[in-house]
């Protein structure tokens, strides 16, 4: 678990912002030159990770994004930097809050004096006043000027969780699939502007970066709900704002979340999480066969209490479960047939063995109803 705990840390500290998620490309690459993992862009840049081994009976791709909403410098003069705002965040967030952009030398921070929805196209304009004069290309990156990460009391708390945190999941589980030798055919596929309509995704549907027949598996950081809170478990999530996603599927993913559950190896929940469309909806409108997982998420897109910019939170217990099933999904045998006829067999069974019960009660009821029209006699 430590090595996991320090590639969830490594990761929620690169910056990243939507179509400019070069820094996370390269973390990933890094991360790719351990043995038996295979690196690749597709034609949009989305990454694609690869590890096969043996004569696994399904292929899997687990599916996250490496951006996460933020600033992208467009203009200076003088201390005077204007940026543009990509991803979803109201502008009264705005004035006031700290920006912290990562230009070629060296960090630098910025207050933000104004931010005006762009008719023209998606996102804010922004100006904001640096802490001093300096260089900062067009292009730069950057985030609010929150601690890139921190871990107190079983909560990380980070600029940029969803979807580093995802991201970050799907490379640990991939890490003990490979470390394990394990019998696996799993594709990590990280996604590139997912906050400003999974342009990524679509990409990839459009681009056939998606193995044929591969089950798809979002994983994602989403909002908390009452019955997904944080520290109760990595969350079954079982559809979104937009729609549910594939029954089979999810209820495989269930059963083998349930196993961990009684091995005492993770915690999970199941529950529709409406505070968001996340890209199993993408998948699932392309014809793939999709399910989602999630870790609950606090400050979601660091919208703090009242109108004040928050790290992110999750909860590290969570993470933990997420990556243990992950890793236990890439190493099962999904079959939606096989699921089916084992769901038909059971509710049959149970069905054969109350039948009797049930003409037993359709006759008495019938002889009930005859007795009161005065037809007859009571059967």
């Amino acid at each position: 678990m430590n090595r996991d705990l320090q590639t969830l840390r490594s990761v929620l500290r690169v910056p990243t912002a939507p179509f400019r998620e070069q820094a996370v490309v390269e973390h990933v690459r890094r991360f790719a030159e351990l043995p038996s993992l295979g690196f690749a862009l597709d034609e949009a840049g989305n990454v694609l990770l690869r590890y096969r081994r043996g004569r696994p009976g399904r292929a899997w791709v687990f599916a996250a994004h490496m951006d996460h909403p933020g600033f992208v410098a467009t203009a200076r003069r003088g201390r005077t930097l204007w940026a543009r705002f990509l991803g979803s965040v109201e502008g009264e967030y705005f004035p006031g809050a700290r920006a912290r952009f990562f230009a070629p030398a060296g960090p630098l921070s910025a207050d933000v004096e104004s931010a005006d929805r762009m008719r023209s196209t998606n996102g804010l304009s922004v100006r904001l006043r640096l802490d001093r004069p300096a260089s900062v290309p067009p292009g730069t990156v950057g985030m609010w000027d929150v601690p890139a990460v921190r871990v107190q009391g079983g909560r990380v708390s980070a600029r940029a969780c969803d979807d580093l945190a995802g991201v970050a999941a799907v490379l640990c589980a991939l890490r003990h699939l490979a470390d394990d030798g394990a019998e696996a055919d799993v594709t990590a596929l990280l996604t590139r502007a997912e906050e400003v309509g999974f342009v990524g995704a679509v990409a990839a549907c459009r681009a056939g970066s998606i193995p044929p027949r591969a089950a798809v598996v979002g994983v994602e950081a989403s909002r908390a709900q009452p019955a997904a809170p944080l520290g109760a478990g990595a969350v079954i999530r079982v559809g979104d704002a937009a729609r549910t996603f594939d029954p089979s599927l999810t209820a495989h993913v269930a059963a083998v979340a349930g196993e961990l559950s009684a091995e005492g190896a993770g915690t999970f929940g199941r529950c529709l999480m409406p505070g968001g469309t996340c890209e199993s909806t993408v998948y699932q409108a392309f014809g793939r066969r999709s399910a989602a997982v999630c870790l609950p998420l606090a400050n979601y897109h660091n919208r703090g209490r009242g109108t004040r910019i928050a790290p992110e939170q999750i909860h590290l217990d969570d993470f933990h479960s997420l990556v243990a099933l992950l890793v236990r999904l890439g190493r099962s045998r999904y079959d939606a047939q096989a699921g089916r006829a084992r769901l038909v067999a059971r509710v049959e069974g149970r069905f054969d063995a109350l039948a009797r019960d049930l003409h037993a009660q359709r006759v008495r009821a019938l002889g009930r109803y005859l007795a009161r029209a005065r037809f007859g006699p009571v059967i």
